[in-house]
């Protein structure tokens, strides 16, 4: 560790003395999108704002500070209100105000990502390799997202038409003290004049390497070495291509590639007995998509639009089970190959000063499962989504925005080893509004119904005889109320400042739980009563200084929510949600430093939780635990014009105290780090 810190610190001095100008930041976008959020800068990373009456953070992906080339799971982590955590698979899990991590939708440029097998993104395998941008917005901001879409909405979004005419060049490149490395490249042409509009290329990759992550002080692992977690390591590398043609008029056609490679091990649970001794040797995933716009078109009752996009996802995994922690003998696999093809219409029309959306999502979702030696099994589910949504002004100062969505499923194939789950066909529907209280206030509010329908997983998989199916699951329901206002600029115009303040309250109804069965002791997926969260989000920060690299800032966020699950059929009919934290949040302080550097120190809050214990049945309790981080950057400018303009490094501090944070019992978040990352863009 003595050998990396002098390395690091070597280097960013070598930096400092040898370039003595300071890069200026490139101006942030204004697309329809952000029209539609209503974005005041907060800090360097994020933007808070409104759309339909539900609030919305939107993280601009270069600005990111936890790696060099960042996965999906590491921005989240950096991001306000999003609860990331890893679960027994190995795979990481979202949740927003409670919820499920199958309840909130990631789209990739409009395209869900969370339709498949089990209806959920792993963040830990989605490179953000040429993204521009993410948009969370928390509760149901939108019935056009698609099925399944309930605790919220993680857009990532790549646009190549949000880099300037002419070449572009970025590359990236970090290591921490053990030994792990990331690199990034991505190239990019926009040529103009080509049929009338826009030509833009772009094409990027990296590359992912790791022996393992650091174990956090308290924490016993028997099969450590060299003080990293056993089943933490991870080899990825992933690419993408993109192609888009745009005209004045908004017309346009794209194609997106985009995929991964990936082989990680699994971090066995250090509170039971016999935890999972997995691996996945193989994680391959592959997105193809392809959107056009027909571009603002006239009609008898105004104008409008019509895009339409069709994606196809296609995954590969194997994971192999072991009988002790050495992992040297294979005694089960499992592999799946998933392939989940979406299309969506979006039809937008002009009502006056109003606008009339109408959206369909229809997803086919094949998966075979093989046990080995068993034979394969075939599943296969079928989800669709019809939604309407009107948005109008009230008055001078007032937005309501309202619709109505058809959502459908059914199970055609269920393996072959249970009966299929029964079709189902639920309504669902949003109101919102916006109101502007004065220029510098606003205030809002939605209310929400929808469902969710269960995913192949939950109804059939046995994961490798730890679960028992169920495909009697029923959907379940989730109405959802928001009200809340945002201030900006309520310090002198010399600062930038925002503050938002959000009470929220779902309940759940038909909820799907994990319990624990008995002899055999398996876990089995069940339908609980009603899941109730009830709580408040604050966020807020201020910027003084005219120069991003030179400014003094304060930003932090805290969620402070009660959820409690209602069971009027067990013998305790009120218990607490697992792995749920009832209070997080974050303060970062930003301060000028010598030699154009600036400094960074960050404290992370997570509160007590609870989590249900395989061996015992009984919920064990987590302490609450604040851990710091440190950093500090510089920004170059490289050239007034080519490529390569500017040059960023970073030296960060993570964990300071090597504070053991669980995500969920016996999985510790990473101990002390310390990372190095420059990029150049």
């Amino acid at each position: 560790m003595r050998a990396g810190l002098c390395a690091a610190f070597f280097t960013l001095s070598v930096l400092a003395s040898t370039v003595h100008a300071q890069s200026q930041r490139d101006s942030a976008r204004t697309d329809s999108l952000g029209a539609i959020i209503g974005a005041v800068s907060v800090s360097a990373a994020r933007s808070v704002g409104v759309t339909g009456g539900a609030s919305a953070v939107v993280v601009r992906a270069d600005e990111l500070r936890s790696s060099a080339a960042p996965l999906l799971d590491e921005a989240l982590r950096e991001s306000p209100f999003v609860l990331v955590r890893q679960n027994s698979r190995g795979e990481m899990e979202i949740s927003v105000r409670g919820s499920d991590s199958r309840q909130a939708a990631v789209l990739l440029n409009g395209v869900p990502l969370s339709l498949g097998w089990d209806h959920r993104t792993d963040p830990s395998l989605i490179p953000l390799t040429g993204s521009e941008q993410i948009v969370i917005v928390r509760g149901l901001a939108s019935l056009l997202n698609g099925p399944n879409t309930l605790g919220g909405s993680i857009e990532i979004s790549h646009d190549a038409l949000s880099q300037p005419t002419g070449d572009q060049l970025s590359a990236g490149a970090g290591v921490d003290q053990y030994g792990a490395a990331v690199g990034s490249l991505g190239v990019g042409r926009s040529v103009s004049d080509v049929r009338g509009g826009v030509l833009s290329l772009r094409a990027g990759g990296a590359y992912r390497h790791r022996a393992g992550v650091a174990l956090p002080g308290g924490v016993i692992d028997p099969t450590q070495q060299d003080g990293l977690r056993t089943g933490t390591d991870l080899r990825q590398a992933d690419g993408f291509v993109s192609i888009r043609w745009n005209n004045a008029t908004g017309r346009a056609l794209g194609v997106m590639l985009s995929g991964y490679d990936a082989e990680r091990g699994v971090p066995p649970e250090e509170h039971i007995v016999n935890p999972r001794l997995w691996r996945y040797p193989v994680a391959r995933r592959g997105i193809a998509m392809l959107s056009a716009n027909s571009g603002v078109l006239s009609s008898p009752w105004g104008s409008a639009s019509l895009e339409v996009g069709v994606g196809i996802n296609t995954g590969r995994v194997r994971i192999e089970t072991f009988d002790d922690r050495t992992f040297g003998s294979v005694v089960g696999e499992e592999l799946g190959d998933e392939r989940a093809i979406t299309t969506r219409a979006l039809f937008t029309h002009s009502l006056g000063s109003g606008t009339l959306r109408a959206s369909y999502t229809g997803a086919d979702i094949r998966y075979k499962e093989t046990l080995l030696p068993l034979a394969p099994t075939d599943y296969r589910q079928q989800l669709s989504s019809t939604a309407v949504e009107v948005e109008r002004p009230f008055g001078i100062r007032t937005r309501i925005a309202g619709g109505v969505v058809f959502d459908q499923a059914r199970t055609p194939l269920s393996g072959g080893r249970t009966a299929a789950q029964e079709s189902f066909s639920n309504p669902g529907w949003r109101v919102g509004l916006s109101h502007e209280l004065s220029e510098r206030t606003r205030l809002h509010a939605s209310v929400s119904q929808r469902s969710r329908f269960p995913s192949l997983r939950e109804l059939y998989s046995g994961a490798l005889d730890r679960f028992l199916p169920n495909p009697d699951l029923r959907p379940e329901t989730l109405r959802g109320v928001e009200a809340g206002f945002t201030l900006n600029g309520f310090l002198p115009r010399s600062a930038q400042s925002s503050f938002q303040l959000i009470g929220f309250s779902h309940a759940l109804n038909d909820a799907v739980v994990r319990i624990t069965l008995a002899d055999p002791a398996r876990f089995q997926r069940v339908n609980r009563d009603r899941i109730n969260s009830v709580g408040m989000e604050l966020l807020g920060g201020f910027t003084i200084g005219a120069n991003p690299e030179r400014a003094w800032s304060l930003n932090g966020d805290a969620t402070v929510q009660r959820i409690r699950i209602s069971d009027q059929s067990a013998i305790n009919p009120r218990r607490r949600a697992e792995n749920n934290p009832e209070q997080r949040g974050r303060v970062e302080v930003g301060v000028p430093l010598p030699v154009q550097m600036r400094g960074f120190a960050t404290a992370r809050y997570t509160g007590r939780q609870y989590c249900l214990n395989a061996d015992t049945g009984n919920e064990d309790q987590l302490p609450a635990r604040t851990v710091a981080d440190i950093a500090v950057q510089r920004s170059f400018a490289v050239a007034t014009s080519g490529p390569f303009r500017s040059l960023r490094a970073l030296l960060a501090f993570d964990n300071v105290g090597n504070t053991a944070v669980y995500d969920q019992c016996g999985l510790p978040q990473p101990g002390r780090t310390l990372r190095l990352m420059m990029t150049l863009r």
